[in-house]
């Protein structure tokens, strides 16, 4: 095979330096991810434009059955794959500088290659950029449970995967050098993966059913999903002031939530307390992290067949927050009758 890296390189870079000489910025190098026959020899990979018409260079083109793309890369969405917002990771943390239009531009993007690598480092920002990932394939699973094409299931089942394995690079630190190539290789080389996650994979390449590829994927999101949750960054615990008067506004407008509760659990009317109760578990859920309140479960007790727990701890839960007020010496603005509330506020 007769490799043209070099010449093809030196090509862009004449046509850079006379047609475009301040029109781009860079021209960026990389070894590509070619099959074994083309080899991986650093070639072109995509140029920097520093003008409108610097786009102009772009252009896909084929030589002796081997197609080749030189794309822009704008400075903004080099920032983003720096800032560990879009993947081609690799372009960036392995591209190499091949031309520079003068030393600040070279330096500008050596600048973004080491943000990156900090960005890599830092474990909380790469938990978070792993759950972006989760979520994404999340989305593509719930619709994935609808598809009902062996083409459409093999597709999504992939995705899910890709993010997924994309997820698990992030949170080592690391990212796919190859793209989609050689998946499994790359998750071996990570310092630690969700148990049972390899041979999922391995299981997803070979399954031959909607239905199996619905589980195996449904499996992959689990194990991920557990890896990430004993993987949690410890927040620094910080001293935090609660405004208890804004608890007792909060609590005067969801009374009648409580109020409701209460009647229909004494009407066995099991519908609406199952859909207040479930309206009155976010608002709990709320009041526990706004206000640093105990955890307060209230749905966890309904039963269809007996509204009487239910009823009860509800009422117990009242108590508690009310109980929370006072102790903060908060009053809570609370009437007899009508006569008492005109008279207080006539």
């Amino acid at each position: 095979m007769n490799y043209i890296s070099k010449e093809l390189n030196d090509w862009a870079i004449d046509k850079i330096k006379k047609e475009f000489p301040e029109d781009v910025a860079l021209l960026i190098g990389h070894e590509h991810w070619k099959i074994a026959p083309d080899g991986n020899e650093i070639a072109f990979n995509f140029f920097v434009p520093s003008t409108e018409r610097g786009y102009d260079l772009s252009q896909t083109f084929i030589i002796d059955d081997i197609g080749y793309d030189l794309f822009p890369m704008s400075w903004d969405r080099l920032e983003e794959i720096a800032n560990l917002n879009q993947s081609l990771t690799t372009c960036l943390a392995d591209g190499v500088i091949l031309y520079a239009r003068n030393e600040e531009d070279k330096e500008h993007f050596i600048k973004l290659q080491e943000k990156l690598q900090n960005n890599l480092k830092d474990k909380n920002l790469t938990y978070i950029k792993g759950l972006e990932k989760i979520n994404r394939a999340m989305e593509l699973f719930q619709n994935m449970l609808f598809e009902k094409s062996l083409s459409g299931i093999r597709k999504a089942s992939g995705f899910v995967a890709h993010y997924l394995v994309e997820a698990i690079a992030a949170v080592n630190g690391s990212y796919l050098k190859r793209g989609p190539e050689n998946i499994i290789a790359k998750l071996s080389e990570l310092e630690e993966t969700p148990d049972l996650f390899i041979g999922l994979y391995e299981n997803l390449i070979t399954t031959k059913t909607i239905e199996e590829s619905k589980d195996i994927c449904y499996k992959m999101l689990a194990s991920t999903r557990d890896f990430f949750s004993i993987r949690k960054p410890v927040k620094k615990t910080q001293v935090k002031e609660y405004d208890y008067k804004y608890l007792a506004e909060w609590y005067q407008e969801i009374t009648y939530w409580f109020r409701r509760i209460y009647y229909y659990c004494d009407m066995k009317d099991t519908s609406n307390c199952f859909a207040w109760g479930c309206s009155m578990q976010r608002e709990l859920d709320f009041a526990t992290e706004e206000f640093g309140l105990e955890t307060m479960e209230l749905i966890n007790t309904f039963n269809s067949q007996d509204s009487s727990v239910f009823r009860k701890r509800a009422e117990e839960i009242e108590k508690y927050i009310v109980s929370e007020i006072e102790k903060h010496n908060v009053k809570i603005q609370k009437f007899k009758n009508l006569n008492e509330f005109l008279k207080q506020n006539g």
